[in-house]
């Protein structure tokens, strides 16, 4: 089978793969009832995925020319499974893909242009959602994914321990400007408790990459300069930062080392750690997990640099070679609508609505159920930053975390030192031009 020209280079994405190029293709055919069958490529947890085949089915059923197939993968064998299935050229039409991947893979013409579809539905307008998800979608100035699964980082506190250290809540602090890096930290160690020795309560889980990185951005830092050509972690503001978290554990032991949380033994869950930082999207399993203490969510501290959260999502694509894109198109159209949105984000709260008009809906903002200050969510997103997720992203934000590992682990407590080393080998990537 001859490779179409416009994918001879983007095969070189999958190395060691190219013989699969000879299986059959085939990504869409017809249903015993005459209708367009498209396939669609998910991941999630159990309730996710019962979600994701609810609306195909009320797709289904409201479009009598089309119908949709759910494909399932395992999370954990996600991304092998969709890479090896665009090699083979045995794709679904639709995918989704997690956007630490996208920008890697849209370079390689794997995915349909959406550019010319989206500019001839009237009732498409890109104004409808929030800036960031169409700017995620977005390749060389066309549209190539649709945005899903949004939302930034933020603070998840456990109200029943800071108010049993006597502690003004968090929530209240932020909005009178006042919930400041030396606040959050006196805090952390004010929530720390041990009994005969041993910790049984810690004040903070410090985050990991690259959920660390509105620290790095509240000290005035970043993680690449704006070219993205060259990581930037070994500045002055950059090490403070990092410095800074590593102090939370080594110098103030306001959080749990890697041994002593060892078997998950401090997770928010559990009522023995006062703050973590995770995406929106973690108030669904932490509502359905957590009986024995309230929690609820504020915005990220503020640091000397300000206080911004991050934001990302996840990007509903057309495979390039689908016999039926126009029906997919459809399809995409139907699960970015205000239907599922309200459905997925308002109700179940799976994660923050891509468009506007439902972030800002009464019954979005209700805040019956835990988490109750719903606004902050909001203003997480509205005054984000994207993270520099480039076509490099996994690599040298590998190469990075090799190097801060020592930080962290207690290995090397001098961050100035572990960041000049994290940086070059992440810009000893950056410079290779070979790449993935």
């Amino acid at each position: 089978m001859q490779v179409p020209a416009a994918m001879k280079t983007g095969w070189a994405l999958f190395p060691g793969w190219a013989v699969l190029a000879m299986l059959t293709a085939g990504c869409a055919s017809r249903v015993a009832d005459s209708r367009t069958e498209i396939r669609y490529l998910a991941w999630g947890n159990p309730e996710q995925i019962a979600a994701e085949q609810s609306f195909c089915d009320l797709f289904n059923s409201r479009n009598r020319d089309i119908h949709v197939k759910l494909t399932l993968v395992p999370s954990s064998a996600y991304r092998q499974k969709m890479i090896l299935m665009l090699a083979s050229r045995t794709a679904p039409d639709v995918i989704r893909v997690d956007h630490y991947d996208f920008p890697s893979l849209v370079g390689k013409g794997v995915f349909f242009d959406m550019t010319d579809l989206a500019r001839n539905d009237h009732g498409f307008h890109a104004t409808d959602f929030f800036p960031s998800t169409i700017r995620e979608g977005t390749y060389k100035g066309r549209l190539y994914g649709l945005n899903v699964m949004f939302g930034g980082e933020i603070m998840y506190y456990n109200k029943t321990l800071f108010r049993q250290a006597g502690l003004e809540d968090p929530f209240e602090l932020s909005k009178r400007g006042l919930w400041t890096y030396d606040v959050f930290r006196r805090d952390a160690i004010a929530l720390t408790r041990s009994e005969d020795g041993r910790p049984v309560q810690f004040g903070v889980q410090i985050p990991g990459f690259p959920a660390l990185t509105p620290f790095v951005w509240g000290f005035g830092g970043d993680l690449l300069s704006a070219d993205e050509k060259r990581c930037v972690m070994d500045s002055p503001q950059a090490v403070r930062a990092m410095q800074f978290l590593a102090n939370l554990r080594w110098k103030d032991h306001c959080s749990p080392s890697p041994a002593e949380n060892a078997n998950s033994a401090f997770q928010f869950e559990s009522g023995r750690i006062g703050m973590v930082f995770d995406w929106s999207g973690m108030s669904v399993r932490y509502r359905k997990a957590i009986r024995n203490f309230e929690w609820d969510i504020c915005p990220i501290p503020v640091g000397p640099a300000g206080g911004v959260s991050m934001i990302k999502g996840n990007q509903l694509v057309i495979y390039r070679e689908s016999a039926h894109p126009a029906a997919a198109w459809r399809f995409v159209r139907f699960m970015t609508s205000p239907l599922v949105e309200m459905k997925l984000y308002g109700e179940m709260r799976r994660n923050f609505p891509t468009r506007k008009a439902v972030a800002y809906s009464r019954q979005y903002l209700d805040g019956t159920l835990e988490p109750h200050n719903t606004r902050a969510f909001v203003s997480a997103v509205e005054t984000a930053r994207e993270l520099p997720i480039n076509s490099r992203w996994s690599e040298w934000t590998n190469a990075l975390n090799a190097q801060t590992d020592d930080l962290f682990s207690g290995r090397n407590l001098n961050a100035a030192d572990v960041m000049r080393k994290a940086a070059r080998a992440a810009n000893d990537v950056l410079q290779d031009q070979e790449g993935f």
